[in-house]
């Protein structure tokens, strides 16, 4: 089917909605005993949930870790078969579902919904689900922000009008910019989950903001190529079955997208390939799928609790009428990326970077599909606070509006694949993040004169000003290099024959947009740590300049007025070329292998 129309499927019987009525007061949530005025607190969602634990013995309620103001992380177990624990799930042949929500704790229709699916669970009126399926359940993710409530959190979003909690943790840290780095503790203690339950579906619940339109939600993954082939053609099928059952129920909605322009709409829209610091790339890389849903924050809480509730029942049982598939394809995305890295493997590349690119989306020959949107009335007028064009939308006009719709990856940077990497010793941070992801890592004799790829990086700049606590390099020159460089006993070895490679080449290939380079981790590689004595650098100058090739780069450099005007590059010039230059200076602390090392 054409991609553009790949969410249009027969329509699916729709799924039972449990009306509140219905349901004993003590397993109300929050939500729905207060009209939907009122999002429950982080102690209310813990008491409804060792309700449910007690209810079903097939629930179990526990803890993933602790945030960082001391908070336990809430986790809950569902499985038929009582595997509570993820050695037990992983030896069922049944997929393990992941279900996040509150990652962003503002955008909190999704833990309202799951402990609705849960009860629904527990109660026994999902036994499709139990019956296919372990579901494990991140109700609040983001516990700190959840507790910072207030009514004028989100000045977009449309209840719950008695208020919602913040954005960030405590630190001000987005955790939904933190799969790769983990500075968090928070998102340290849900990476750990992933490697220990190794789920094969990740489902990412928030609100949008941004345009106004008919639809209650908007739903996203990676597709081929950052997503593994098996992996694209299961959620090809899968969410589009999903879409038109959420459909059937009464709850319209469409792929998630971002305009292109606030202020004109009709110049498209664009679902962007997201980097690895997002949910949805970061999953890609583990070859799994990661879903995104995007309730529309201008439709009422209980309107978009309701969607999200919907949406989330239908694509469960649309992978409990065919569980093996999710786990089959899956496991053939892990064997292809063991292939692709084993020792014998034949050459291939690995992508640093996926377009379209919302500022040019058609560069390197990208095409737009054609989507067709129910988008309400706009107008564009000027600022009165800015002075700027600002696009409002009037209520009860649509607006049906056919765009073009940038979404397909493509391939804008790659690298060759190494056999795997070196990593130097001293490198603590690099260390530990390679082991928080799971990684397999094992220490090195020393190692003489192996052949490998030296990356060094030049000219970086610096953003200026701070983003997630962190100084970013947001450019800079790299090159790499074949080179022959002993291996000190100690450093690391990171094999690429492991299913989640791709991790550990976004974080150590410098210029993969989330690297650890990138975010400012390892800056110090591009500080001087000693200097050359002016008188004596003045000397050597000399010297070197009765070397007629010499004086002939002296004189073209010099060509340059702003070179001839800086005296700290013309220091710099000549300091390179003494035996006194550290040449650690911008050298990368790892080492690309490109075949496979020879030990002692």
């Amino acid at each position: 089917m054409p991609r553009s129309h790949a969410f249009a499927l027969v329509i699916a019987a729709a799924p039972l909605f449990v009306t509140s009525a219905e349901v004993p007061p003590d397993l109300l949530t929050r939500a729905e005993a207060s009209g939907f005025r009122a999002t429950s607190s982080y102690e209310e969602t813990l008491a409804l949930l060792r309700r449910l634990e007690t209810r079903s013995p097939f629930v179990k309620v526990g803890s993933s870790g602790t945030s960082e103001q001391g908070r336990s992380l809430p986790l809950v177990v569902v499985s038929k078969e009582k595997a509570f624990t993820a050695a037990q799930a992983r030896r069922l042949p049944k997929p393990i579902v992941l279900l996040q929500s509150g990652i962003h704790a503002g955008e909190i229709d999704g833990k309202d919904a799951s402990l609705m699916l849960l009860r629904e669970i527990a109660t026994g009126a999902r036994p499709g689900i139990l019956d296919a399926i372990t579901l494990v359940l991140v109700p609040i993710y983001n516990v700190d922000g959840h507790e910072r409530v207030s009514r004028f959190n989100r000045s977009q979003q449309d209840g719950p009008e008695e208020g919602q909690g913040f954005r960030t943790t405590a630190r001000g840290l987005d955790l939904n910019r933190d799969h790769l780095k983990l500075d968090s503790a928070e998102a340290r203690a849900l990476v750990a989950l992933v490697n220990e339950w190794r789920p094969h579906l990740h489902v990412d619940n928030h609100v949008s903001d941004g345009f106004d339109h008919a639809w209650e939600l908007g739903f996203a993954t990676a597709e081929a190529p950052q997503a593994a082939p098996t992996v694209d053609a299961w959620a090809r099928e899968t969410l589009a079955a999903a879409a038109e059952a959420t459909r059937a129920a009464g709850h319209p909605l469409g792929p998630y997208l971002e305009l292109l322009s606030s202020d004109d709409p009709a110049k498209g829209a664009i679902t962007p390939p997201y980097r690895p610091r997002y949910s949805t790339g970061y999953f890609a890389l583990r070859n799994r799928p990661s879903v995104l849903i995007e309730t529309h924050s201008h439709k009422p809480f209980r309107v978009r609790v309701r969607a999200n509730h919907a949406w989330m029942v239908a694509l469960l049982e649309q992978i409990a009428r065919r569980p093996a598939a999710l786990v089959e394809a899956v496991a053939a995305a892990e064997r292809r990326t063991v292939a692709m890295g084993a020792p014998d493997a034949a050459p291939s590349d690995a992508v640093l970077r996926f377009g379209p690119d919302r500022d040019d989306p058609a560069a390197g020959g990208g095409t737009p599909d054609r989507v067709r949107i129910p988008i309400y009335a706009w107008s564009t007028a000027p600022s009165v606070v800015t002075g700027a064009p600002l696009t409002t939308y009037a209520r009860g006009t649509l607006r049906e509006t056919e765009l073009p719709w940038y979404h397909a990856p493509r391939v804008a940077h790659a690298v060759p694949r190494p056999r795997g990497y070196v990593v130097l010793p001293g490198w603590t941070p690099i260390e530990q993040r390679l082991r928080a992801h799971g990684l397999r890592v094992e220490a090195l004799p020393a190692i003489a004169d192996a052949e490998v790829e030296t990356i060094r990086v030049a000219d970086p700049k610096f953003a200026s000003t701070p983003y997630q606590g962190a100084t970013l390099v947001t450019s800079m020159k790299v090159t790499r290099q074949a080179e022959k460089r002993s291996i000190p006993a100690g450093a690391l070895w990171v094999p690429a024959d492991q299913p989640d490679f791709e991790v550990a080449v976004h974080l150590l290939e410098p210029d993969a947009p989330d690297s650890l380079l990138a975010w400012g981790v390892l800056s110090g590689i591009f500080e001087r740590k000693e200097w050359i004595d002016g008188p004596e650098l003045e000397r050597m100058a000399a010297d070197r300049l009765q070397d007629p090739k010499v004086a002939a780069e002296w004189q073209a450099a010099l060509a340059d007025p702003a070179f001839a005007k800086d005296a700290a590059a013309r220091s710099e010039w000549w300091a390179r070329r003494t035996p006194y230059w550290d040449e650690t200076i911008g050298l990368v602390p790892v080492y690309r292998a490109m075949k496979p090392l020879t030990r002692r």
